[in-house]
């Protein structure tokens, strides 16, 4: 049997590019939240909470200040829990929030919002 007969019924990458479809970061992120970290509602509070202090240390470092920090966790009432993270690092200009959070936070948060602990 030659490698062609072999292949019959198989496709070609060819093929299967013209199948594939553009997705958007959130949509990936979305179908693969285990890759963040957010897929259980224990694990999702940790992440958060660990990414926005990462997050601010890294800030205060480049900007060459000691770090100051204060984080909250509230324990909503409808199971859910809010996450408060101040530091006194230079701050997120202001054009900048939606490209830096946007849309990825947003569709995680909602589509975790059913599954809260």
């Amino acid at each position: 049997m030659t490698s062609t007969e072999k292949n019959q019924g198989y496709r070609t990458a060819d093929e299967m590019a013209g199948r594939q479809r553009e997705i958007s970061v959130s949509e990936f992120f979305l179908k693969n939240r285990h890759l963040l970290g957010f897929d259980s509602g224990a694990k999702a509070l940790v992440t958060t909470v660990k990414e926005a202090v990462d997050n601010a240390l890294d800030a205060c470092e480049e900007a060459g200040i000691l770090p100051e920090l204060r984080v909250e966790v509230f324990d909503e009432e409808d199971g859910e829990f809010r996450v408060a993270v101040e530091d006194n690092g230079p701050g997120i200009v202001e054009n900048q929030i939606t490209r830096i959070f946007g849309k990825l936070l947003l569709t995680i948060y909602r589509q975790n919002a059913a599954n809260a602990l």
